[in-house]
């Protein structure tokens, strides 16, 4: 029963449905609709069209975004965000957003950006850093920094690049870490989830100074959930003892986490005042991307087969329910018009000034706290300005397209007139043409009906010229007949 499909998609229709089976004859049919349907005829492509390709220039204008897959085990989650790295169709998620953010700062006209990478792994509530040596490893721990910056990894390295081929190198060191395991649904089980994070930060020259942004974007790899009974394995004695215990440990933590996933989707989409974000490390380090300031995507996988309905199910509805959930996004971006000296500097340069001036310590505490309250409140302008400069250039951009739509309308409508303007001419000559031709059958017409009364008029003249000719020669036949008498 377990290859028979159970679940059907359309990506026109952009909607799933599940077909569940009750018992005998009974079945009972849900359906699901999303953003966006992808099906096992899409390629990595499209997927990534789909998903994160609108999300790049996002990134580059200084927002943070986060895209997870989410689903259950052997539905293709780590394919979709990682896929085959040595094939240009089948790479996914990662290499391709990377190559797209790297490409795009390149060619798009920058002064200055760099980009950087981070690869987390939350391993039964463990957090690891994939980029370093498990020799070189050290503890990571998250902690709440403040400021606007939300939760982060303490101690998670980070890797500069500036080619795609880095970051592919990254992730196949990542690849080589992870943690994975052969269950009876999945021969490469993911036992943990995985975080990559790509920070870029780049600089625009403008006519007034200079908008800096920086953005973040976090592409997630969720463990897939997991029923003991279908993934463990019939034979008791090829996992007995501790590697039983560890598989049995390793499902229960990811499953508790995907279950604390499942209630912060709800508790967002409910509105409920506390939301269990702190009941697992994942869904701290994703509270930005579930009703934060994140720009987020969810992909769902699922599986069509009639003995994973109830997974299915549960990640579709998973789904739907984060469908609802609303964020705030928030860009990182400063327009920079002057440039001030560091405090550092002001005291290393100005003791000379200090002593010469007279300033006592106090006094020299008091401008440096003046000096920093300046350069803050100079801070929250360059924000605003680039906010400012971020909406105007949003408006001068729908004002373009809008030009330029009322220039292809323009010139579709002077066409259209010129097309009718020369089907008119072509109708009149035509028109012309067949009154021309009325009027010569009219006028041939008339030329017969009169041929035809001449006609008429010789044949009665002929008929009498006939009758007058008989009438003689019986006449002359009877002169004959007298004198021959």
């Amino acid at each position: 029963a377990g290859t028979v499909p159970a679940a059907t998609a359309s990506t026109e229709r952009k909607e799933v449905a599940v077909t569940r089976v009750l018992g005998g004859s009974r079945q009972t049919r849900s359906q699901f609709h999303f953003d966006e349907v992808l099906t096992s005829f899409s390629t990595q492509g499209e997927v990534f069209s789909a998903t994160l390709d609108p999300l790049v220039d996002e990134v580059l204008a200084g927002y943070e975004a986060t895209a997870f897959a989410y689903g259950q085990t052997g539905t293709g989650k780590t394919y979709t965000m990682e896929g085959d790295l040595d094939s240009d169709e089948s790479r996914g998620l990662v290499p391709r957003t990377a190559a797209a953010i790297i490409n795009r700062l390149a060619t798009g006209g920058y002064a200055d950006y760099a980009v950087s990478c981070q690869y987390l792994e939350i391993y039964n509530e463990e957090l690891s850093d994939l980029l370093v040596p498990a020799e070189r490893a050290q503890k990571l721990d998250l902690k709440d920094v403040g400021g606007g910056r939300g939760v982060v990894c303490v101690g998670l390295s980070e890797v500069p690049v500036k080619s795609c081929s880095d970051i592919f190198d990254l992730v196949r060191r990542a690849q080589e870490r992870r943690r994975v395991a052969e269950t009876r649904i999945n021969a490469r089980s993911s036992r943990s989830h995985c975080i990559f994070t790509l920070k870029v930060r780049c600089r625009r020259a403008l006519a007034s100074g200079e908008l800096e942004n920086s953005g973040k974007l976090h592409l997630v790899d969720l463990a897939g959930s997991e029923c003991a009974k279908k993934a463990t394995w019939e034979d008791g004695a090829a996992h007995a003892g501790g590697k039983q215990a560890e598989e049995d440990r390793e499902r229960k933590n990811i499953n508790q986490s995907l279950l604390t996933l499942g209630r912060v989707i709800s508790a967002l989409r409910d509105g409920s005042v506390r939301v269990p974000y702190r009941d697992s490390k994942l869904t701290r380090l994703l509270q930005d991307a579930l009703g934060g300031r994140c720009k987020t995507v969810v992909i769902a996988t699922i599986s069509p087969a009639l003995n994973s309905v109830d997974e299915t199910i549960s990640t579709l509805t998973y789904a739907e329910q984060a469908m609802g959930v609303k964020n705030r996004p928030v860009a990182s971006s400063f327009l920079r018009t002057i440039r001030l000296a560091a405090s550092g500097e002001m005291r290393g340069g100005g003791a000379t000034f200090a002593d010469a001036a007279g300033f006592t310590g106090g006094d020299w505490a008091e401008l440096e706290m003046r000096v920093a309250y300046l350069t803050q409140e100079v801070e929250e302008a360059q924000a605003a300005l680039a906010m400012k400069y971020r909406e105007a250039q949003e408006q001068l951009d729908r004002a373009a397209q809008a030009e330029s739509n009322l220039r292809e309308a323009e010139a579709t409508l002077a066409a259209v007139r010129q097309e009718v303007e020369e089907k008119a001419f072509v109708a009149g000559r035509l028109a012309s043409f067949a009154d021309g031709r009325c009027a010569a059958v009219s006028k041939l017409s008339a030329a017969l009906d009169a041929s035809a009364m001449h006609g008429a008029e010789l044949r009665q003249r002929l008929e009498m010229s006939m009758a007058t000719a008989a009438a003689g020669r019986r006449q002359a036949l009877g002169v004959l007949e007298e004198g021959e008498t």
